[in-house]
């Protein structure tokens, strides 16, 4: 009878202990090291990821709803163009001066500055979508090739 009574004692504390253990073992980061020392320690510990010093926003990393729309009407007549170049002769009138009204309307002080609105450190800004963040690398492209 005590052999059976210690058995059942085991079983009810290996249930009670197991379940509590599992349950925190995958939410705990450990990067190992003594978090004292600077080597480590859990994750945010120490204030790794508090900032040091002011925090500045700057307001040119954020695109405007109106310089896409922009954009997009200006890449509207560039396809525009584009798609006349490309359908007439390379002799043409009308491709030469589809070609020199594209020139015109990509090295323009607006698309510049429009351009310059949407792009920081050479990428797009934040808050824009992946097809209008194509559509400003394509602009830029178009201003190169310009």
């Amino acid at each position: 009878m005590l052999r059976i009574a210690g058995r059942t004692a085991a079983r009810r504390a290996l249930r009670t202990t197991q379940p509590l253990a599992r349950s925190y073992a995958p939410s705990i980061t450990y990067s190992g090291g003594q978090a004292s020392e600077g080597q480590g320690g859990f994750y945010g510990s120490g204030g790794a990821r508090v900032a040091r010093g002011p925090v500045s926003w700057d307001a040119k990393a954020v695109a405007s709803a109106e310089a896409i729309a922009s954009l997009t009407g200006l890449m509207g007549e560039a396809s525009q163009l584009e798609s006349t170049i490309r359908a007439g002769e390379p002799l043409d009138e009308t491709v030469i001066e589809a070609k020199g009204a594209l020139k015109r309307l990509m090295t323009g002080e607006t698309t510049a500055a429009l351009l310059e609105r949407l792009e920081m450190g050479g990428e797009p800004v934040w808050g824009l979508s992946q097809k209008e963040r194509r559509l400003v690398r394509d602009a830029r492209a178009l201003l190169t090739a310009a």
